[in-house]
């Protein structure tokens, strides 16, 4: 299954986990290219990543999968 990079803008970390508030601190900006249709993709520290899906007839519960390297280190 794929899925559509939209939009990326960064936003103020210390803000978010001092308040849960979002502020953003730049415009958003559009996914490079090889971006536009893909199964994985990059998400970046102080960014929000806007993406899209057709889901079809997929039914049920989705799962978000994390690959930070520092997750890996600690097995």
């Amino acid at each position: 299954m794929s899925f559509q990079v939209v939009q990326r803008r960064p936003f103020d970390v210390a803000t978010y986990l001092a308040t849960g508030v979002v502020n953003y601190t730049g415009p958003a900006v559009s996914p490079a290219t090889n971006e536009l249709l893909k199964d994985t993709i990059q998400m970046n520290p102080g960014e929000e990543t806007s993406i899209i899906m057709n889901f079809n007839s997929y039914t049920g519960r989705y799962v978000w999968h994390c690959h930070i390297l520092e997750h890996e280190d600690m097995i």
